[in-house]
């Protein structure tokens, strides 16, 4: 069972206000993750009976300069989802946090903790992303940003926060965070072009 999302939305704004990340990850140079491209073609549902929001990833690539990831959002509620929190307009957690396992135990523990990586946020996001997302709609784009990734850590795609426009589907919370339960681990060293 996932941790509370609202419990990770208000660990994470807590933090922002303070000015500070949690155990972010640093990346020595000599580690840094080579060019590489995974087709990945994940689907994960919120709440996991009757979907409100579908979260997709189908692409991760890390380039000489940084990473950009190919994602969606698929609205299969009755209501719509305002993306960002209105309270903070330029707040978004859409991004990369880096593991050192692919462990979804260790990443639930974590978020009931307050203790997940600091966030890679992206700084660009092709299309934008619209305001709201309405019932039945999904939006597809390009996230991404410059800087290196280690080589050998997991990669999770973080998206969010999601505030129902309206009471929530039933079992569903608001604000939702979402962190990919599916993780993909970085290739340490650039493959031998033989």
């Amino acid at each position: 069972m996932r941790p509370s999302l609202v419990s990770v939305l208000v660990a994470l704004i807590a933090l922002a206000s303070a000015g500070c990340a949690s155990q972010a990850v640093t990346v020595p140079t000599t580690i840094k993750a080579p060019p590489q491209t995974a087709r990945l073609d994940w689907k994960e549902q919120y709440p996991s009976t009757n979907p409100s929001l579908v979260f997709g990833v189908s692409q991760f690539t890390v380039t000489r300069d940084g990473w950009k990831a190919d994602i969606s959002v698929e609205n299969t509620s009755n209501i719509g989802w305002i993306v960002g929190d209105p309270r903070f307009p330029s707040y978004r957690e859409f991004g990369v946090l880096l593991f050192r396992n692919d462990d979804l135990k260790d990443l639930e523990r974590r978020s009931r903790d307050g203790d997940v990586p600091g966030l890679r946020a992206a700084t660009s996001t092709t299309p934008s992303l619209p305001e709201t997302i309405k019932p039945g709609e999904t939006w597809r784009g390009t996230i991404a940003a410059p800087g290196a990734l280690a080589g050998g850590l997991w990669v999770r795609i973080a998206f969010g926060p999601f505030s129902a426009d309206g009471k929530p589907p039933e079992d569903a919370q608001t604000p939702v965070v979402w962190y990919t339960d599916h993780a993909y681990k970085l290739e340490a060293v650039e493959a031998d072009p033989a």
